[in-house]
């Protein structure tokens, strides 16, 4: 059938309507929360595997080529999409609303998120095929400390309330914002 010569378009389909079975089906903190582990993973993975590339395109007289621009978006990227699913792991294990983001819509965005760091992470050759065993060995050591963070969080569940309690001052602080003590 010649529908399926588009490979990464029926992938993505498949991940679509997996995920629309699936999601009535678990729960929705073991769901969001393992969703959000693997983003943190992938995200983590992400910016270590493009920080040699990043560092050379912000010390490269003039304009940094292609690849290396593409290295740089997918850095920060990878930083933001880190901090955010931190922060969103933080608010939840610190007792604060679920709805905001433990939520169908929102752990859709993280499944397609997990999707495209899997492609920027695992893209073949993108900066030469010679990559140092040095840095296949650490972008595994970040990788497995990343995955052994994330499953402690996972599964531990630890109470970051006296945390969240810490930062108030900063997080308060806010645009518009009234505190609902």
């Amino acid at each position: 059938m010649r529908v399926f010569r588009y490979r990464a378009l029926m992938a993505l389909v498949a991940v679509v309507l997996v995920y629309s079975l699936l999601v009535p089906a678990i729960p929705i903190r073991p769901r969001g929360d393992g969703l959000r582990a693997i983003f943190l993973i992938l995200s983590g993975w992400g910016i270590f595997a493009y920080w040699r590339p990043f560092r050379t395109a912000m010390t490269t007289e003039g304009w940094p080529s292609g690849p290396y621009l593409y290295a740089t978006m997918i850095f920060l990227f990878c930083s933001a999409l880190n901090l955010n699913i931190a922060f969103g792991l933080f608010w939840r294990l610190a007792g604060q609303p679920a709805h905001l983001v433990n939520n169908p819509f929102f752990d859709f965005w993280v499944v397609l998120g997990i999707i495209a760091l899997a492609i920027a992470v695992t893209v073949p050759d993108l900066f030469g095929k010679d990559v140092p065993p040095r840095d296949k060995i650490q972008l595994g050591a970040v990788w497995s400390a990343m995955f052994i963070l994330v499953v402690y969080l996972t599964l531990v569940r630890p109470d970051l309330s006296s945390l969240a309690d810490l930062v108030r001052p900063i997080t308060d602080h806010g645009y518009e914002y009234d505190d609902p003590r």
